[in-house]
């Protein structure tokens, strides 16, 4: 049994985002990818099949409110995915940080009305490129402690004008003002790979999704995720594909070659997102 915590369907307006566009295949992070065809053919039942091939019980679909350039989600849209293929899809709203109150509303509509199980937040991408710790997000951090849900901060490389925002020194901020608010770093802020899991050291309520930075063969830093796994951080990191940039199976069979013990593979691939997302027996 698998969640994938990064999933993106080929569907409505997510065929439309900057990660669908052909231009991102030849980006480096693209180096040695198999061909995705459900992605290719734009075809969510090749996607569901994909997802059984790999074994994949549900994915979890991260929202996405960033600049033009990157492309945004509709939330609605969101749940008719999650309708359409029930038992399939897991959600997370999109949220735009720069909207103000109405953002705040966005999160309680989505949680509330819509059932959404958490918020996913690009702050790098944002029309005004944001750190983690902006206080214009704290209301934001702040709905979703409230409610109870959990937050994933989109933090890497790529996802903002340069290097500073995927910080983890904002997200340790974030942590401390918001001690019981459970906070993802979606592609756990690679390339800081030390230092964000020495925030996840300290600080209980940061979890780890490294994705495609710890699936891919030789890439840097990979190991370290595996070590630190292997140590401390065993029920708090969470599998990803970040498909459609990797296919599903080549994903599932990267990360199965990592040196990591049997038992926290099992807690990483399943059971730290069902007790995260209160699914149940995990």
């Amino acid at each position: 049994m698998i969640i994938d915590f990064r999933l993106r369907p080929p569907a409505k307006s997510f065929i439309r985002l900057s990660i669908f566009d052909e231009a991102f295949a030849r980006h480096p992070i693209s180096t040695g990818t198999e061909p995705v065809e459900s992605a290719r053919k734009q075809s969510m039942e090749l996607l569901i099949q994909e997802m059984k091939e790999a074994g994949i019980t549900q994915g979890v679909i991260m929202g996405r409110q960033a600049a033009p350039q990157y492309g945004s989600v509709p939330n609605d849209e969101i749940l008719e995915i999650v309708n359409e293929y029930p038992g399939y899809f897991i959600p997370f709203a999109g949220i735009n940080p720069l909207k103000g109150n109405a953002a705040v509303d966005e999160v309680e509509r989505a949680i509330k009305e819509l059932s959404f199980k958490g918020v996913s937040l690009d702050p790098g991408w944002a029309e005004e490129p944001l750190k983690a710790d902006d206080r214009r997000i704290y209301p934001i951090y702040a709905k979703c402690e409230e409610l109870g849900v959990p937050v994933s901060v989109t933090m890497s490389i790529i996802m903002g004008p340069d290097v500073s925002y995927s910080s983890p020194v904002s997200i340790h901020r974030v942590a401390n003002d918001f001690p019981n608010l459970q906070i993802i770093v979606a592609h756990a802020a690679w390339p800081w790979v030390n230092e964000i899991l020495g925030v996840a050291l300290v600080k209980s309520n940061v979890w780890l999704s490294p994705d495609l930075y710890m699936n891919i063969p030789n890439m840097p830093g990979a190991l370290h995720f595996v070590e630190a796994a292997n140590f401390y951080l065993g029920d708090r990191l969470l599998y990803g594909s970040a498909y459609p940039i990797r296919s599903l199976k080549q994903s599932v069979q990267d990360f199965m070659r990592l040196p990591l013990k049997d038992e926290v593979k099992e807690k990483i691939l399943y059971k730290n997102a069902a007790r995260l997302l209160g699914l149940g027996d995990n």
